[in-house]
Protein backbone atom coordinates (compact mmCIF):
# COMPACT_ATOMS: atom_id res chain seq x y z
CA UNK A 1 0.00 0.00 0.00
CA UNK A 2 0.89 3.33 -0.96
CA UNK A 3 1.79 5.45 2.08
CA UNK A 4 2.96 9.45 2.57
CA UNK A 5 5.06 10.49 5.63
CA UNK A 6 4.99 13.76 7.07
CA UNK A 7 7.06 15.92 9.18
CA UNK A 8 4.98 17.99 11.81
CA UNK A 9 7.44 20.45 13.84
CA UNK A 10 5.75 21.65 16.95
CA UNK A 11 5.70 23.14 20.62
CA UNK A 12 5.28 20.20 22.59
CA UNK A 13 1.42 20.26 24.41
CA UNK A 14 -0.42 17.50 26.25
CA UNK A 15 -2.93 16.28 23.91
CA UNK A 16 -1.70 17.30 20.41
CA UNK A 17 -1.06 13.38 19.31
CA UNK A 18 -5.21 13.22 19.73
CA UNK A 19 -6.06 16.23 18.36
CA UNK A 20 -3.99 15.27 15.15
CA UNK A 21 -5.35 11.67 15.03
CA UNK A 22 -8.64 13.12 15.02
CA UNK A 23 -8.11 14.93 12.04
CA UNK A 24 -6.81 12.48 10.23
CA UNK A 25 -9.30 10.15 11.56
CA UNK A 26 -12.09 12.38 10.35
CA UNK A 27 -10.79 12.50 6.41
CA UNK A 28 -10.69 8.58 6.62
CA UNK A 29 -6.89 8.23 6.77
CA UNK A 30 -5.07 5.91 8.56
CA UNK A 31 -1.87 6.43 10.67
CA UNK A 32 0.00 3.36 9.58
CA UNK A 33 3.54 4.18 11.36
CA UNK A 34 4.27 7.76 14.08
CA UNK A 35 7.70 8.93 16.25
CA UNK A 36 7.41 11.55 18.09
CA UNK A 37 10.16 13.22 19.67
CA UNK A 38 10.34 16.91 21.58
CA UNK A 39 9.14 19.24 19.23
CA UNK A 40 8.70 17.04 16.29
CA UNK A 41 6.69 14.59 15.04
CA UNK A 42 6.67 12.34 12.10
CA UNK A 43 3.41 10.40 10.51
CA UNK A 44 3.10 7.68 8.04
CA UNK A 45 -0.36 7.89 6.43
CA UNK A 46 -2.47 6.07 4.00
CA UNK A 47 -3.95 5.74 1.60
CA UNK A 48 -2.07 9.45 0.18
CA UNK A 49 -4.38 12.26 -0.09
CA UNK A 50 -5.21 14.04 -3.36
CA UNK A 51 -2.99 16.92 -4.14
CA UNK A 52 -6.34 18.77 -3.73
CA UNK A 53 -6.97 17.18 -0.44
CA UNK A 54 -3.35 17.08 1.00
CA UNK A 55 -4.00 20.89 1.17
CA UNK A 56 -7.10 21.30 2.65
CA UNK A 57 -5.53 18.48 5.14
CA UNK A 58 -2.18 20.69 5.73
CA UNK A 59 -4.98 23.84 6.40
CA UNK A 60 -6.64 21.46 8.86
CA UNK A 61 -3.79 20.84 11.16
CA UNK A 62 -1.88 23.98 10.87
CA UNK A 63 -5.25 25.18 12.15
CA UNK A 64 -4.45 22.14 15.68
CA UNK A 65 -2.82 24.87 18.58
CA UNK A 66 0.86 24.10 18.69
CA UNK A 67 1.87 22.76 15.21
CA UNK A 68 4.23 25.10 13.49
CA UNK A 69 4.48 23.62 9.99
CA UNK A 70 3.59 20.72 7.86
CA UNK A 71 5.86 19.37 5.42
CA UNK A 72 6.34 16.04 3.27
CA UNK A 73 9.17 14.39 3.68
CA UNK A 74 10.92 11.10 1.64
CA UNK A 75 10.82 8.45 4.74
CA UNK A 76 10.18 8.44 8.38
CA UNK A 77 13.45 8.42 11.06
CA UNK A 78 13.18 4.52 11.40
CA UNK A 79 13.15 3.71 7.67
CA UNK A 80 16.79 5.78 7.64
CA UNK A 81 17.90 4.05 10.79
CA UNK A 82 17.18 0.54 9.01
CA UNK A 83 18.69 1.64 5.87
CA UNK A 84 21.43 2.78 7.60
CA UNK A 85 22.01 -0.55 9.59
CA UNK A 86 21.45 -2.70 6.40
CA UNK A 87 24.29 -0.83 4.61
CA UNK A 88 26.53 -1.28 7.41
CA UNK A 89 25.15 -5.33 7.38
CA UNK A 90 25.90 -5.59 4.04
CA UNK A 91 29.04 -4.46 3.70
CA UNK A 92 30.94 -6.65 6.53
CA UNK A 93 32.67 -9.66 4.92
CA UNK A 94 31.15 -11.85 7.87
CA UNK A 95 27.76 -13.75 7.51
CA UNK A 96 25.32 -11.92 9.91
CA UNK A 97 22.46 -13.03 10.84
CA UNK A 98 19.94 -11.77 13.12
CA UNK A 99 16.41 -13.29 14.74
CA UNK A 100 14.09 -12.03 16.42
CA UNK A 101 12.41 -14.17 19.60
CA UNK A 102 9.76 -16.23 17.96
CA UNK A 103 13.09 -17.15 15.88
CA UNK A 104 12.16 -15.68 12.99
CA UNK A 105 15.37 -14.20 10.85
CA UNK A 106 15.16 -10.87 10.53
CA UNK A 107 18.51 -10.10 9.12
CA UNK A 108 20.33 -11.52 6.71
CA UNK A 109 23.44 -10.18 4.93
CA UNK A 110 24.60 -11.14 1.43
CA UNK A 111 28.03 -12.78 3.26
CA UNK A 112 25.78 -15.27 5.11
CA UNK A 113 24.10 -15.94 1.71
CA UNK A 114 27.94 -17.00 0.30
CA UNK A 115 28.28 -18.83 3.49
CA UNK A 116 24.80 -20.81 3.79
CA UNK A 117 23.84 -21.21 0.12
CA UNK A 118 20.51 -18.81 0.56
CA UNK A 119 19.00 -15.99 -0.59
CA UNK A 120 18.07 -13.40 1.45
CA UNK A 121 14.34 -13.74 -0.10
CA UNK A 122 14.27 -17.06 0.51
CA UNK A 123 14.92 -16.84 4.32
CA UNK A 124 13.87 -13.31 5.97
CA UNK A 125 10.38 -14.22 7.78
CA UNK A 126 11.29 -17.75 7.94
CA UNK A 127 12.42 -19.99 11.28
CA UNK A 128 15.56 -20.26 11.61
CA UNK A 129 15.32 -24.16 12.48
CA UNK A 130 14.44 -24.63 8.84
CA UNK A 131 17.26 -23.18 7.25
CA UNK A 132 20.48 -24.03 9.70
CA UNK A 133 18.52 -27.15 11.72
CA UNK A 134 16.76 -27.25 15.09
CA UNK A 135 20.24 -27.75 16.87
CA UNK A 136 21.83 -24.11 15.68
CA UNK A 137 23.58 -22.55 18.53
CA UNK A 138 21.84 -19.52 18.04
CA UNK A 139 18.75 -20.86 19.10
CA UNK A 140 20.30 -21.86 22.18
CA UNK A 141 22.02 -18.83 22.68
CA UNK A 142 18.29 -16.90 22.07
CA UNK A 143 16.83 -19.12 24.48
CA UNK A 144 19.53 -19.75 27.36
CA UNK A 145 20.28 -16.05 27.46
CA UNK A 146 24.72 -17.33 27.01
CA UNK A 147 26.68 -16.11 24.00
CA UNK A 148 29.24 -18.79 21.92
CA UNK A 149 32.33 -18.33 20.11
CA UNK A 150 34.00 -20.28 17.45
CA UNK A 151 31.41 -23.09 17.27
CA UNK A 152 31.73 -25.63 13.90
CA UNK A 153 29.05 -26.16 12.18
CA UNK A 154 28.24 -28.37 8.80
CA UNK A 155 24.96 -28.48 6.98
CA UNK A 156 23.31 -29.21 3.90
CA UNK A 157 22.66 -26.16 1.44
CA UNK A 158 20.94 -25.99 -1.88
CA UNK A 159 24.82 -25.31 -3.36
CA UNK A 160 26.03 -28.48 -1.43
CA UNK A 161 27.31 -28.67 2.13
CA UNK A 162 28.51 -25.93 4.26
CA UNK A 163 31.43 -25.86 6.39
CA UNK A 164 31.77 -22.75 8.77
CA UNK A 165 32.52 -21.45 12.22
CA UNK A 166 29.48 -19.49 13.96
CA UNK A 167 29.69 -16.84 17.64
CA UNK A 168 26.54 -15.52 18.58
CA UNK A 169 24.81 -13.40 21.18
CA UNK A 170 21.45 -12.68 22.76
CA UNK A 171 19.93 -9.32 21.95
CA UNK A 172 18.26 -7.84 24.66
CA UNK A 173 16.56 -4.76 25.58
CA UNK A 174 17.00 -1.68 27.97
CA UNK A 175 15.50 -3.89 30.47
CA UNK A 176 17.37 -6.63 29.84
CA UNK A 177 14.97 -9.08 28.60
CA UNK A 178 15.94 -11.14 25.72
CA UNK A 179 14.36 -9.98 22.06
CA UNK A 180 16.82 -11.88 19.39
CA UNK A 181 20.07 -13.58 18.73
CA UNK A 182 22.73 -12.74 16.28
CA UNK A 183 25.25 -14.88 14.67
CA UNK A 184 28.28 -13.71 12.62
CA UNK A 185 29.37 -16.78 10.21
CA UNK A 186 32.68 -17.50 8.68
CA UNK A 187 33.69 -20.45 6.12
CA UNK A 188 36.37 -22.76 7.18
CA UNK A 189 38.10 -21.96 3.99
CA UNK A 190 38.21 -18.15 5.06
CA UNK A 191 39.26 -19.31 9.10
CA UNK A 192 42.11 -21.06 7.45
CA UNK A 193 43.17 -18.51 5.09
CA UNK A 194 43.49 -16.06 8.27
CA UNK A 195 44.94 -18.51 10.72
CA UNK A 196 47.77 -19.14 7.81
CA UNK A 197 48.18 -15.03 7.37
CA UNK A 198 48.42 -14.52 10.86
CA UNK A 199 50.97 -17.79 12.16
CA UNK A 200 53.05 -18.29 9.05
CA UNK A 201 56.40 -18.26 9.66
CA UNK A 202 58.81 -16.28 7.77
CA UNK A 203 58.74 -17.37 3.97
CA UNK A 204 62.42 -16.96 2.61
CA UNK A 205 63.66 -15.42 -0.43
CA UNK A 206 66.31 -16.40 -2.46
CA UNK A 207 68.07 -13.50 -0.86
CA UNK A 208 68.31 -15.40 2.02
CA UNK A 209 70.46 -18.10 0.71
CA UNK A 210 73.86 -17.08 1.56
CA UNK A 211 76.39 -18.02 -0.93
CA UNK A 212 79.41 -16.81 -3.17
CA UNK A 213 80.84 -20.24 -4.77
CA UNK A 214 79.09 -20.49 -8.16
CA UNK A 215 78.08 -23.57 -7.31
CA UNK A 216 75.12 -22.15 -4.74
CA UNK A 217 74.78 -19.84 -7.32
CA UNK A 218 74.04 -22.32 -10.55
CA UNK A 219 71.27 -23.65 -8.43
CA UNK A 220 69.77 -20.22 -7.30
CA UNK A 221 69.32 -18.85 -11.02
CA UNK A 222 67.78 -21.99 -12.41
CA UNK A 223 65.48 -22.14 -8.94
CA UNK A 224 64.66 -18.15 -9.72
CA UNK A 225 63.82 -18.69 -13.49
CA UNK A 226 61.34 -21.96 -12.81
CA UNK A 227 59.81 -19.75 -9.96
CA UNK A 228 57.63 -17.68 -12.45
CA UNK A 229 55.85 -21.17 -14.00
CA UNK A 230 53.76 -23.52 -12.28
CA UNK A 231 56.60 -26.51 -13.26
CA UNK A 232 56.46 -29.42 -10.62
CA UNK A 233 60.25 -28.88 -9.48
CA UNK A 234 62.30 -31.73 -7.81
CA UNK A 235 64.69 -30.78 -5.49
CA UNK A 236 67.92 -33.04 -4.53
CA UNK A 237 70.30 -32.92 -2.22
CA UNK A 238 72.01 -34.52 1.14
CA UNK A 239 70.59 -33.73 4.36
CA UNK A 240 70.69 -30.73 6.03
CA UNK A 241 71.68 -28.61 2.72
CA UNK A 242 68.89 -26.68 2.93
CA UNK A 243 65.78 -28.17 0.57
CA UNK A 244 63.10 -26.61 1.93
CA UNK A 245 64.70 -23.26 2.21
CA UNK A 246 64.66 -23.25 -1.43
CA UNK A 247 61.03 -24.47 -1.61
CA UNK A 248 60.07 -21.56 -0.01
CA UNK A 249 62.07 -19.22 -2.09
CA UNK A 250 60.76 -20.77 -5.08
CA UNK A 251 56.91 -20.56 -3.56
CA UNK A 252 57.22 -17.00 -2.50
CA UNK A 253 59.18 -15.91 -5.89
CA UNK A 254 55.94 -17.20 -7.74
CA UNK A 255 52.80 -16.04 -8.72
CA UNK A 256 51.41 -17.67 -5.52
CA UNK A 257 53.19 -15.94 -3.19
CA UNK A 258 50.13 -14.60 -1.68
CA UNK A 259 48.51 -18.30 -1.40
CA UNK A 260 49.54 -20.63 1.08
CA UNK A 261 53.10 -22.83 1.44
CA UNK A 262 52.04 -26.05 2.88
CA UNK A 263 55.24 -28.68 3.45
CA UNK A 264 54.91 -31.93 4.75
CA UNK A 265 57.36 -34.41 5.49
CA UNK A 266 56.41 -37.88 4.01
CA UNK A 267 59.04 -39.84 6.41
CA UNK A 268 56.96 -37.74 9.61
CA UNK A 269 53.46 -39.48 9.29
CA UNK A 270 52.19 -43.36 9.06
CA UNK A 271 50.88 -44.07 6.23
CA UNK A 272 46.59 -43.68 7.10
CA UNK A 273 47.84 -40.40 8.51
CA UNK A 274 49.28 -39.20 5.77
CA UNK A 275 46.39 -40.13 3.69
CA UNK A 276 43.60 -38.43 5.72
CA UNK A 277 46.11 -34.90 5.87
CA UNK A 278 46.45 -35.01 2.35
CA UNK A 279 42.91 -36.10 1.09
CA UNK A 280 40.85 -35.07 4.01
CA UNK A 281 37.47 -37.19 4.58
CA UNK A 282 33.68 -37.34 4.92
CA UNK A 283 31.72 -37.45 8.17
CA UNK A 284 31.94 -41.00 9.57
CA UNK A 285 34.28 -42.22 6.82
CA UNK A 286 36.23 -44.15 10.22
CA UNK A 287 36.72 -44.53 13.73
CA UNK A 288 37.09 -41.29 15.55
CA UNK A 289 36.24 -39.32 12.29
CA UNK A 290 35.72 -35.78 12.87
CA UNK A 291 32.00 -34.64 13.06
CA UNK A 292 31.28 -32.96 9.86
CA UNK A 293 34.58 -34.85 8.10
CA UNK A 294 37.82 -32.76 7.15
CA UNK A 295 39.15 -31.13 4.30
CA UNK A 296 42.77 -32.41 3.28
CA UNK A 297 46.39 -30.40 2.22
CA UNK A 298 45.34 -30.27 -1.22
CA UNK A 299 42.07 -28.65 -0.19
CA UNK A 300 43.53 -26.23 2.47
CA UNK A 301 46.79 -25.15 -0.73
CA UNK A 302 44.27 -24.74 -3.08
CA UNK A 303 45.70 -21.84 -5.39
CA UNK A 304 49.14 -22.05 -3.46
CA UNK A 305 51.77 -24.58 -3.04
CA UNK A 306 52.63 -28.09 -1.43
CA UNK A 307 56.26 -28.81 -0.84
CA UNK A 308 56.70 -32.82 0.11
CA UNK A 309 60.08 -33.39 1.97
CA UNK A 310 61.11 -36.85 1.61
CA UNK A 311 59.30 -38.01 -0.92
CA UNK A 312 60.91 -41.09 -1.42
CA UNK A 313 59.76 -42.30 1.60
CA UNK A 314 56.18 -42.18 0.55
CA UNK A 315 54.45 -45.65 0.69
CA UNK A 316 53.06 -47.27 -2.76
CA UNK A 317 49.49 -46.68 -1.89
CA UNK A 318 49.98 -43.04 -1.81
CA UNK A 319 52.23 -42.85 -4.87
CA UNK A 320 49.36 -43.70 -6.66
CA UNK A 321 47.02 -41.50 -5.15
CA UNK A 322 49.21 -38.56 -5.72
CA UNK A 323 50.46 -39.52 -9.14
CA UNK A 324 46.21 -39.16 -10.16
CA UNK A 325 46.23 -36.27 -8.80
CA UNK A 326 49.02 -34.49 -10.58
CA UNK A 327 47.67 -36.08 -13.93
CA UNK A 328 44.09 -35.01 -12.88
CA UNK A 329 44.29 -31.89 -9.98
CA UNK A 330 41.45 -33.59 -8.73
CA UNK A 331 41.07 -35.41 -5.19
CA UNK A 332 38.52 -37.14 -3.58
CA UNK A 333 38.03 -37.47 0.41
CA UNK A 334 38.13 -40.60 2.34
CA UNK A 335 35.33 -41.89 2.20
CA UNK A 336 33.50 -40.03 -0.54
CA UNK A 337 32.58 -40.44 -4.29
CA UNK A 338 32.82 -36.22 -5.22
CA UNK A 339 35.58 -35.70 -6.52
CA UNK A 340 37.40 -32.06 -5.89
CA UNK A 341 39.61 -29.75 -8.59
CA UNK A 342 42.45 -28.47 -7.06
CA UNK A 343 45.17 -26.00 -8.36
CA UNK A 344 48.37 -26.62 -6.42
CA UNK A 345 51.90 -26.56 -7.46
CA UNK A 346 53.57 -29.45 -6.26
CA UNK A 347 57.36 -29.10 -4.72
CA UNK A 348 58.97 -32.43 -3.78
CA UNK A 349 62.59 -32.79 -2.20
CA UNK A 350 64.47 -35.95 -1.45
CA UNK A 351 68.16 -36.59 -0.43
CA UNK A 352 67.53 -40.57 -1.55
CA UNK A 353 68.82 -42.45 -4.88
CA UNK A 354 65.00 -42.29 -6.53
CA UNK A 355 66.84 -44.00 -9.60
CA UNK A 356 68.13 -46.58 -7.48
CA UNK A 357 64.79 -47.03 -5.94
CA UNK A 358 62.76 -47.38 -9.00
CA UNK A 359 65.39 -49.93 -10.50
CA UNK A 360 64.56 -51.98 -6.61
CA UNK A 361 60.78 -51.32 -7.31
CA UNK A 362 60.31 -48.67 -4.23
CA UNK A 363 59.15 -45.62 -6.40
CA UNK A 364 56.96 -45.46 -9.30
CA UNK A 365 59.06 -44.69 -12.33
CA UNK A 366 55.60 -42.80 -13.95
CA UNK A 367 55.26 -40.57 -10.30
CA UNK A 368 59.44 -40.14 -10.74
CA UNK A 369 58.35 -39.00 -14.28
CA UNK A 370 56.09 -36.17 -13.35
CA UNK A 371 57.93 -34.89 -10.52
CA UNK A 372 61.07 -34.35 -12.36
CA UNK A 373 60.09 -32.17 -14.37
CA UNK A 374 62.67 -29.44 -13.31
CA UNK A 375 65.28 -31.09 -11.08
CA UNK A 376 67.49 -28.85 -8.92
CA UNK A 377 70.78 -30.07 -7.32
CA UNK A 378 72.11 -28.69 -4.06
CA UNK A 379 75.64 -28.90 -3.61
CA UNK A 380 76.61 -30.18 -0.49
CA UNK A 381 78.63 -27.99 1.61
CA UNK A 382 82.04 -30.05 1.10
CA UNK A 383 81.44 -28.47 -2.30
CA UNK A 384 81.27 -25.06 -1.69
CA UNK A 385 83.24 -24.40 1.18
CA UNK A 386 83.75 -20.55 -0.32
CA UNK A 387 80.37 -20.10 1.18
CA UNK A 388 81.74 -21.66 4.99
CA UNK A 389 83.16 -18.02 6.51
CA UNK A 390 79.94 -16.34 5.58
CA UNK A 391 77.61 -18.96 7.11
CA UNK A 392 79.61 -19.19 10.10
CA UNK A 393 79.48 -15.48 10.80
CA UNK A 394 75.96 -15.39 10.05
CA UNK A 395 75.33 -18.23 12.84
CA UNK A 396 77.40 -16.60 14.94
CA UNK A 397 75.52 -13.58 14.85
CA UNK A 398 72.11 -15.44 15.03
CA UNK A 399 73.43 -17.93 17.85
CA UNK A 400 74.70 -15.05 20.16
CA UNK A 401 71.27 -13.41 19.93
CA UNK A 402 69.33 -16.89 20.95
CA UNK A 403 71.78 -17.49 23.74
CA UNK A 404 72.53 -14.10 24.93
CA UNK A 405 76.03 -14.51 24.59
CA UNK A 406 78.89 -11.92 23.19
CA UNK A 407 81.49 -14.48 21.06
CA UNK A 408 82.03 -12.03 17.89
CA UNK A 409 85.49 -14.25 17.57
CA UNK A 410 86.98 -17.69 16.12
CA UNK A 411 90.04 -18.13 16.00
CA UNK A 412 92.74 -18.69 13.12
CA UNK A 413 92.75 -22.64 14.40
CA UNK A 414 89.04 -23.42 14.86
CA UNK A 415 88.60 -21.44 11.59
CA UNK A 416 90.73 -23.81 9.85
CA UNK A 417 89.33 -26.82 11.79
CA UNK A 418 85.94 -25.96 10.33
CA UNK A 419 87.13 -25.42 6.77
CA UNK A 420 89.20 -29.25 6.53
CA UNK A 421 86.10 -30.77 7.92
CA UNK A 422 83.85 -32.33 5.25
CA UNK A 423 80.52 -31.52 7.18
CA UNK A 424 78.63 -34.76 5.78
CA UNK A 425 75.19 -33.37 7.72
CA UNK A 426 75.74 -30.25 5.56
CA UNK A 427 74.28 -26.58 7.33
CA UNK A 428 72.48 -27.93 9.90
CA UNK A 429 75.92 -29.71 11.11
CA UNK A 430 77.31 -26.82 10.93
CA UNK A 431 74.48 -24.68 12.87
CA UNK A 432 75.23 -27.56 15.67
CA UNK A 433 78.74 -26.86 15.81
CA UNK A 434 78.75 -23.39 16.05
CA UNK A 435 76.07 -23.32 18.46
CA UNK A 436 77.87 -25.91 20.67
CA UNK A 437 80.81 -23.74 20.45
CA UNK A 438 79.25 -21.05 21.74
CA UNK A 439 77.92 -22.57 24.60
CA UNK A 440 81.36 -23.63 25.51
CA UNK A 441 83.74 -20.58 24.86
CA UNK A 442 84.14 -17.77 27.26
CA UNK A 443 86.42 -14.68 26.88
CA UNK A 444 84.54 -13.49 23.56
CA UNK A 445 86.27 -15.68 21.55
CA UNK A 446 85.61 -19.16 19.91
CA UNK A 447 88.97 -21.40 20.34
CA UNK A 448 90.01 -24.56 18.75
CA UNK A 449 89.36 -26.34 21.98
CA UNK A 450 85.25 -25.29 21.90
CA UNK A 451 85.34 -26.81 18.30
CA UNK A 452 83.68 -30.15 18.95
CA UNK A 453 83.26 -32.60 15.28
CA UNK A 454 81.81 -35.70 15.25
CA UNK A 455 84.28 -38.61 16.40
CA UNK A 456 84.48 -40.52 13.39
CA UNK A 457 85.70 -37.15 11.89
CA UNK A 458 88.14 -35.83 14.52
CA UNK A 459 90.84 -36.90 12.60
CA UNK A 460 90.86 -33.69 10.89
CA UNK A 461 92.15 -32.20 14.33
CA UNK A 462 95.63 -33.75 13.68
CA UNK A 463 96.35 -30.25 11.83
CA UNK A 464 96.64 -28.29 14.93
CA UNK A 465 98.82 -30.77 16.65
CA UNK A 466 100.60 -27.58 17.54
CA UNK A 467 98.21 -26.70 20.53
CA UNK A 468 99.33 -27.33 23.65
CA UNK A 469 97.62 -30.44 25.01
CA UNK A 470 98.06 -29.55 28.71
CA UNK A 471 97.70 -31.96 31.68
CA UNK A 472 96.15 -35.20 31.18
CA UNK A 473 93.94 -34.37 34.84
CA UNK A 474 93.35 -31.28 33.32
CA UNK A 475 91.95 -32.17 29.55
CA UNK A 476 90.04 -35.39 31.37
CA UNK A 477 88.02 -32.82 33.40
CA UNK A 478 87.68 -30.39 30.52
CA UNK A 479 85.68 -33.37 28.54
CA UNK A 480 83.63 -34.02 31.24
CA UNK A 481 82.59 -30.69 32.23
CA UNK A 482 81.59 -30.47 27.98
CA UNK A 483 79.85 -33.73 28.30
CA UNK A 484 77.17 -32.68 31.24
CA UNK A 485 76.69 -29.76 29.31
CA UNK A 486 75.76 -31.54 26.18
CA UNK A 487 73.54 -33.55 28.39
CA UNK A 488 71.86 -31.15 30.53
CA UNK A 489 71.14 -29.57 27.54
CA UNK A 490 69.44 -32.52 25.76
CA UNK A 491 67.93 -33.83 28.63
CA UNK A 492 67.14 -30.85 31.51
CA UNK A 493 66.66 -32.46 34.54
CA UNK A 494 69.82 -34.24 36.70
CA UNK A 495 67.85 -37.79 37.35
CA UNK A 496 67.81 -37.91 33.38
CA UNK A 497 71.17 -36.64 32.77
CA UNK A 498 72.25 -39.83 35.56
CA UNK A 499 70.00 -41.78 33.89
CA UNK A 500 71.43 -41.54 30.45
CA UNK A 501 75.12 -41.21 31.73
CA UNK A 502 74.96 -44.21 33.80
CA UNK A 503 75.59 -42.37 37.03
CA UNK A 504 73.37 -41.94 40.11
CA UNK A 505 71.38 -38.75 41.11
CA UNK A 506 73.85 -37.84 43.67
CA UNK A 507 76.94 -38.67 41.48
CA UNK A 508 75.43 -35.95 39.29
CA UNK A 509 74.64 -33.52 41.56
CA UNK A 510 78.56 -33.33 42.68
CA UNK A 511 80.24 -33.27 38.80
CA UNK A 512 77.85 -30.45 38.08
CA UNK A 513 78.37 -28.10 41.94
CA UNK A 514 81.94 -29.08 41.00
CA UNK A 515 81.58 -27.12 37.56
CA UNK A 516 79.09 -24.68 38.22
CA UNK A 517 76.79 -26.27 35.80
CA UNK A 518 73.85 -26.16 38.79
CA UNK A 519 72.48 -23.15 37.39
CA UNK A 520 71.91 -24.47 33.56
CA UNK A 521 69.24 -27.20 35.29
CA UNK A 522 65.96 -26.11 33.11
Amino acid sequence: MATLCLRVPNKDRVGLVFDISRVLAEQNINIISMEVAPNDMYLEIGPPPPPDRLLWLNEQLLNIPQIQDVLVTSHMPHQEREQQLKTVLDSIVEGIVAINREEIITHFNPAAEQVLGYQENEVLGKKIGEIIGADSPLLAALHDGLPYNNRESVIVTPKGKSHYLSSGRPIRDVNGTIIGGVAVLKTMHDVRELVNSITKTHINNFSDILHVSRAMQRAIELAKLVAQNDSTVLIRGESGTGKELFARAIHQESPRREKVFAPINCAALPDNLMESELFGYEDGSFTGARKGGKSGLFEFANGGTIFFDEIGELSANLQAKLLRVLQEGKVRRIGSNREISVNVRIIAATHRNLEEMIRKGDFRDDLYYRLNVIPIHIPPLRERKDDLPLLINSLLLKINHRLKKQINYISDTAMRALIQYDWPGNVRELENVIERAVSLACQGEITFDHIMLDSENMSNRSFAASTPLGKLKDLLSEMECQILQEAIKKYGTSRQVGKHLGLSHTAILKRMHKYKLAEKLS
